[in-house]
């Protein structure tokens, strides 16, 4: 019985080789497949794991500008804004400081060593038009009032102030903002230093003047802050606000055609200075020499002189300050029906500049920090 089962193991074996060799050779080809479509997902997952990180850094970055640069830009737009009030007031005061001098300017015309003066040098002065009497006169407007030089001086000290006050408030701005990065968890980010920061600074504030439409008073303004030539810039602001300077309707009106006449002629040409600064001296002097013309034998000189030179000092602070006409002779312009000139002044050029730096702040450190441009 056994042996005629015997040859049964072979043919067995081999069947059961063969057919898991068919069975490797089937399943082989269906494996590389699957291998090779699941190769390729593994790399947008990397590219997504990319673009997640830099969002996240940038989210960190904005967080940190709104959270510790903000505050610090608001604070520093308060502290320029009182810096141009206290510009302001300090040229509020010389203005008042002039008007006081006043009276003794008066005192003096009326003396009689004055008036002896004046009789003595009218003959000369009429024959040679050497203007030996409005010298005269525009010398002792000068010692009570003021001088091209003082005046231009005046002004352009409180411009100067208020740019050392600005660049201390820029400069503490900058020093804890890049103080408040060493603490922040913001790898790479790197402010500017102090003069390429304000550098790129003064580039933005002009793109902002000019689109804007800012007047020519603004921008010598920004300069003055930004630029590195105040006391130049100083007196440019001086000169662009006085060169709006004109006589009032007040007193062209109360001052008689003499009374114009003189102001006229010494302040076209009067001063050494020159320019928008010397017309300004050169028209107070003037209109004295008028009024003398006009009142000096009557007993309405010292009132009128006195009236005359205070309307004046109005015209020449709503020049500066508003940047047009006085109260005084707004009510004048309106009675009479006479468009007021534009009020484009202190008052307002300050306080836009701050505006303007404010905004330029913002998009200067959004730039650097949130942006990345330091990185």
């Amino acid at each position: 019985m056994l042996p005629r089962h015997t040859p049964l193991k072979v043919p067995l074996t081999v069947a059961t080789a063969v057919a898991l060799i068919t069975l490797g050779v089937t399943l082989q080809p269906q494996a590389e497949p699957l291998t090779s479509r699941a190769a390729p997902q593994t790399m947008p997952q990397r590219s997504a794991s990319v673009q997640d990180s830099e969002t996240q850094r940038r989210v960190a970055r904005a967080r940190f500008y709104d959270a510790e640069v903000i505050p610090l830009i608001t604070e520093v737009d308060a502290l320029n804004r009182s810096a141009a009030d206290r510009c302001l007031q300090r040229i509020d005061r010389t203005l008042q400081r002039y008007h006081a001098g006043v009276e003794p300017f008066v005192a003096d015309m009326t003396s009689l060593s004055t008036r002896l003066g004046v009789l003595k040098r009218m003959p000369g002065g009429w024959w040679t038009s050497d203007g030996r009497v409005e010298a005269y006169v525009q010398e002792k407007f000068e010692s009570h009032l003021f001088s091209e030089a003082t005046l231009l001086d005046d002004i352009s000290t409180a411009l100067l102030q208020f740019r050392r006050d600005v660049d201390a408030n820029q400069t503490l701005m900058l020093t804890r903002v890049q103080a408040a990065l060493t603490t922040s968890d913001l790898p790479g980010v790197q402010l500017e230093q102090h003069d390429a920061f304000f550098r790129e600074l003064s580039t933005d504030l002009g793109r902002y003047a000019a689109g804007q439409g800012t007047t020519s008073v603004e921008n010598m303004l920004g300069a003055l802050v930004l630029g590195e030539v105040g006391a130049f810039a100083a007196r440019s602001v001086v000169a662009g606000l006085l060169v709006r300077f004109a006589p009032s309707v007040a007193i062209s009106s109360a001052a008689g055609a003499s009374a114009t006449v003189g102001a006229s002629a010494t302040g076209a040409g009067g001063g050494s200075v020159g320019g928008p600064v010397g017309a300004v001296v050169g028209f107070g002097a003037g209109l004295a020499i008028g009024l003398v013309i006009d009142w000096w034998m009557t007993e309405r000189f010292e009132t009128e002189l006195t009236g005359q030179m205070h309307v004046y000092l109005n015209d020449l602070e709503a020049t500066l300050i508003s940047g047009g006409a006085s109260p005084v002779d707004a009510t004048t312009n309106e009675a009479t029906g006479v468009a007021a000139r534009p009020r484009i002044g202190l008052q307002d050029a300050l306080p836009n500049l701050c505006g303007q730096l404010r905004d330029a702040y913002r998009d200067r450190f959004y730039q650097q920090i949130v942006d990345g441009e330091s990185l």
